[in-house]
């Protein structure tokens, strides 16, 4: 498993990396959305299972090579870990990624930062996230007495030195700005790049499966903050369609880029071709 797409935006390079990919049937489904009616999620599937991919983008600005987030790695589940090899399809290895950008600490976006033994996958990179992802993540880590939770803390603490903190609005390299889109997590953020009057918006975990844009009221089990993550969705799914985004998405169908619409008071979705 190795699927890259190549793109540009104005003169900046881009490719979406698909780091895995799964169906989720309908029972999988029920669980991530548990305040829905389970007759309602089978009709907006349509009886079919749900297609999920782990979309990671790659990012070459003025030379300066970011990644935006790295999947399970070989952490996750024999589906995934296709990264590194989608990396090496653009003539890339691990070591000449400058920035790995996070977008929020769950683990399907992090769990790829080490490789075996506790090896650093990308050691010549500097991590860059949101203040306030670290903060939730590193306050939840330490007051958990999880196992995983206790060597999840660990593993980050000692990677401090590699962090670099930004927030809505900042510059991660000419023409990728920071956007905010917290509720998925606290610190949940997506990357906004412009260049020659061009725009790619990267909403990550803005939603989850398709049936999100027309139903953007759904929980996702996941969220930190459903509440907040609704009306985040609401806001920058708008925006998408007014402003006419190429929009990429985490887990939607591979490459998971597209077009958003207005519904009247919902969305759809147009992928690209």
């Amino acid at each position: 498993m190795s699927k890259s797409y190549q793109f540009t935006v104005g003169d900046i390079q881009c490719a979406v990396l698909q780091e895995g990919e799964a169906t989720k049937t309908l029972d999988r489904i029920a669980e991530r959305y548990p305040t829905v009616a389970r007759a309602e999620l089978e009709a907006a599937l349509g009886g079919k299972p749900a297609e999920d991919s782990l979309n990671c983008l790659y990012i070459n600005s003025g030379g300066t090579r970011i990644l935006v987030d790295v999947g399970f790695g070989t952490a996750g589940p024999p589906d995934c870990g296709g990264l590194v090899a989608a990396l090496g399809g653009n003539g890339l290895t691990p070591a000449d990624i400058d920035i790995v950008y996070l977008t929020h600490f769950h683990g399907d976006h992090i769990a790829g930062l080490t490789a075996g033994e506790g090896r650093l996958e990308f050691p010549n990179a500097r991590f860059i996230t949101m203040s306030a992802e670290w903060e939730e993540w590193m306050g939840r880590w330490a007051a958990s007495e999880s196992a995983d939770d206790k060597r999840q803390l660990e593993r980050f603490t000692a990677l401090r030195p590699r962090f670099s903190f930004v927030a809505a609005g900042d510059s991660v390299a000419p023409g990728v700005t920071v956007v905010d889109l917290a509720g998925h997590t606290l610190g949940h953020s997506g990357l906004l790049v412009e260049s020659q009057g061009e725009q790619l918006l990267h909403v990550v975990d803005l939603l989850h499966q398709s049936f999100q844009f027309a139903r953007t009221e759904w929980h996702f089990v996941f969220d930190s903050d459903g509440d907040t993550a609704v009306n985040t969705r609401r806001r920058v799914l708008g925006r998408c369609a007014d402003e006419g985004l190429l929009t990429l998405f985490y887990h939607l169908k591979f490459p998971g880029l597209g077009a958003v619409r207005r519904e009247g008071d919902s969305f759809s979705w147009h992928p690209s071709e």
